[in-house]
Parts: C-alpha cells; sequence; structure tokens
C-alpha cells in the first residue's frame, strides 16, 4: 500500500456568473498531481464542497483553515489573479507549519522574467508575498506533484496554533465537522478519526 499525502486545493471557488472564465481545480489539475507523487498516492482537500451552514461564516472560514492545518501541503492556483482568501490561506499555512507550493507560470500575474515598478526594472519576478510564503514556486501541477513529494517530512505544526485561526476551526470542528460528509470521509482516509 502506499503512503498517502493530503494536500488542500487553493484557488478560486466559482461564485457566479462572472466567474465562469476563471481558472480552477478540476480533475485535471488533480490528475497532473497524481501522476507526479510516485511512489505516493495523494487526497485533495477541497474549499468546495457543498457548505454544511451557509449562514455560519464563522464555521466555513475555520472548515478552510481546518483543511489546511490538516493537509500535508497546500498547493495554490496561482494561474492568473486571485482574492484576498488565498491570501489568508498563505498565511495560515505558513502559521500552521503546513508547507505551500505555489504553481505560478511564467510570465503570468504573479511571476514574470522581467518587471518595471518602483522606478527599478527586476528580472525573474515572483510576487513577494509568494516567494517569501512558498516552500515552492513552480510552473505547472505535474511540477507540484513533484515538489509535493519534496515536502514529505517536512510539515511542522507549531506547538500553538495561532490566535485568529482558533475560534475558527474550533466553530468548525464542534459545530459543524459532524455534519459535513466530505470532510468526515477525509478524516477516515487520513486516519485522523478517533
Amino acid at each position: 500500500m502506499k503512503m498517502l499525502l493530503s494536500v488542500y486545493c487553493s484557488g478560486s471557488i466559482a461564485k457566479g456568473a462572472g466567474d465562469e472564465k476563471k481558472s480552477y481545480w478540476t480533475e485535471v489539475e488533480k490528475d497532473a498531481v497524481r501522476q507526479s507523487v510516485n511512489p505516493y498516492d495523494v487526497a485533495f482537500l477541497n474549499p468546495d464542497d457543498p457548505i454544511v451552514d451557509p449562514a455560519n461564516v464563522l464555521g466555513q472560514f475555520g472548515r478552510d483553515m481546518y483543511q489546511v492545518m490538516i493537509a500535508d501541503a497546500v498547493i495554490v492556483d496561482a494561474r492568473e489573479r486571485r482574492g484576498l482568501g488565498i491570501g489568508v490561506e498563505l498565511a495560515a499555512a505558513v502559521a500552521l507549519g503546513t508547507p505551500v507550493i505555489v504553481v505560478a507560470p511564467r510570465n503570468s500575474k504573479y511571476r514574470l522574467d522581467e518587471l518595471s515598478y518602483r522606478g527599478v526594472t527586476v528580472t525573474d519576478y515572483i510576487h513577494p508575498h509568494l516567494a517569501s510564503l512558498a516552500s515552492y514556486v513552480v510552473e505547472s501541477f505535474s511540477e507540484a506533484g513533484q515538489a509535493l513529494v519534496k515536502t514529505v517530512g517536512e510539515k511542522s505544526p507549531p506547538t500553538r496554533r495561532p490566535k485568529w485561526l482558533d475560534p475558527a476551526i474550533k466553530e468548525y470542528c464542534d459545530n459543524m465537522l459532524q455534519n459535513d460528509p466530505p470532510m468526515l470521509a477525509a478524516q477516515e482516509l487520513l486516519g485522523l478519526t478517533k
């Protein structure tokens, strides 16, 4: 039996008609990761699973943060402009000791061969937040799978969870997790059930 690695799929979630042209995590991206993680298997933790309680926004945030916390790594889809949520997921992953792999192809929004800004020209530019927080910045989901293998054993949970994450994770675990079939299945698959 192959060792199982878990990945939190960080990226945009379709929220309406204006989002249909954005890139998202699909089976294509997941298959690219799966095919490049030998000798491991991979389980994906999805922030876009159906919402258990849409009115519980603290619990929704807690679900994402719980997934970031239990994942072996976070893979960020940075092929195009992303929103506030991805930045928070990056910061939370680093605070929780979860390695971050960013998929940012060359000459895309967050990674350029050359960029002129702030009065200078920079070569091999990677957005400072990504460059500072990521364990790896790669060009494709296949390369992300290869980087995922390199992260085995790198996860280093903090001795204490950051205070700004505690209320949300607690809310999710106490009031939503027991009614969240995808996460209950993920917990069982990852051996996190008691």
